[in-house]
């Protein structure tokens, strides 16, 4: 990976442009150092709600050795890709008063500058799907959800191998959803709430995937020509798979990647499921990134605009997961939770934006 050669030039947080940006062989210019307080919307956001999941994530960050990898290059990782190095904000984020915005808005700007990641993002949603389904394979309910296999030659299967039945009867099965558009999206999202027959919910969750390429399956119908660009959604996306039974199959196996679902436990209605960084994902204030080039449990300032609405949206946010689909530093992909909002808002979620990385201050002033 190459490596910049100035502080200013290492805040592109990357070994590569982004992809708006021509692969020139030029470095990305520097992004701007601003103070927090600067942030766009500041003043008008929750930050005692992104305060309440910074803390979270510091529950799992300060029970790891302080060498523990985070992730994150150039300056990102000098700063912040360490457990250790987020060591004294969590201690002091601990001791913060909880659901106080002037508290929390102080926290932040005490202990963090904000760098502008250069270029113009993409910034997407994801949320936790609702589908009906069974624990135990019954009449409607027969399309497998599998956990992850105990052995790497069944892992690696490719979707179309699993979809024939590769794995039947050799693989604990976490559900039976009804059809596999249900399936494939649960496993586009990483988690989902599988409404039982008896009115119970199981929460699923990620198990591991098969290792296999990524195929974005809106990009797929795009060059079908069966959905245009600015038609892909979640929603619209899942309608075409459905309304087209005998071509569905096909479509999503041009998607090798097949993501395994355990299920999750009792878990907080209103708590998501655990990402990557290990804790329950907070709706509009986690987000999933690529590690390789943020560190996981960042605080990441999106500036973007609500797909339903077209209003500014401003979100301080915590890097706590990541994505199949997310590479490089000028990406960010929303959690939004469960329910029908949250289906709509991450389902349409397609929108440009700026981003905002907020790294430790060597030493915090008041």
């Amino acid at each position: 990976m190459r490596r910049f050669l100035t502080v200013a030039a290492t805040l592109a947080l990357a070994a590569c442009t982004i992809q708006q940006q021509p692969q020139t062989g030029a470095y990305p210019p520097p992004g701007r150092v601003l103070a927090v307080t600067q942030l766009p919307g500041w003043q008008q956001d929750n930050t005692a709600a992104s305060l309440a999941s910074f803390v979270t994530s510091c529950k799992a960050i300060l029970l790891m050795p302080p060498d523990a990898p985070l992730g994150g290059s150039g300056l990102a990782q000098q700063l912040a890709g360490q457990a250790g190095l987020w060591q004294p904000a969590c201690t002091a984020a601990q001791s913060t008063t909880p659901g106080s915005n002037a508290a929390a808005q102080q926290f932040f700007s005490s202990w963090f500058t904000a760098y502008a990641i250069p270029g113009q993002a993409l910034i997407t949603g994801y949320f936790e799907p609702e589908v009906p389904g069974s624990e135990n394979e019954r009449p409607g309910y027969h399309v497998p959800l599998y956990a992850k296999p105990a052995t790497a030659a069944l892992a690696s299967l490719p979707r179309a191998a699993i979809d024939a039945g590769a794995l039947h009867r050799k693989v604990p099965v976490t559900a039976y959803v009804t059809n596999p558009v249900d399936a494939f999206m649960l496993q586009i999202q990483g988690s989902g709430r599988i409404l039982l027959p008896d009115g119970n919910i199981l929460r699923v969750g990620f198990d591991g995937q098969n290792g296999q390429p990524y195929t974005p399956i809106g990009r797929v119908l795009e060059q079908m020509g069966a959905l245009q660009p600015d038609q892909v959604s979640y929603q619209s996306i899942s309608a075409w798979l459905k309304s087209h039974p005998d071509q569905a199959q096909s479509v999503m196996e041009q998607n090798a990647r097949y993501v395994f679902l355990r299920p999750l436990g009792a878990l907080p209605a209103d708590e998501g499921a655990p990402g990557a960084l290990g804790v329950p994902l907070t709706a509009e204030r986690s987000t999933a990134i690529d590690k390789s080039a943020i560190p996981l449990g960042a605080p990441l300032f999106v500036s973007t605009t609500d797909p339903i609405t077209g209003t500014a949206m401003n979100l301080l946010t915590i890097t706590q997961d990541t994505g199949g689909g997310i590479h490089g530093p000028n990406r960010a992909d929303i959690f939004f939770g469960a329910g029908p909002d949250a289906e709509q808002t991450a389902g349409s979620m397609r929108q440009p934006g700026q981003l905002y990385l907020l790294l430790p201050k060597p030493t915090p002033s008041s």
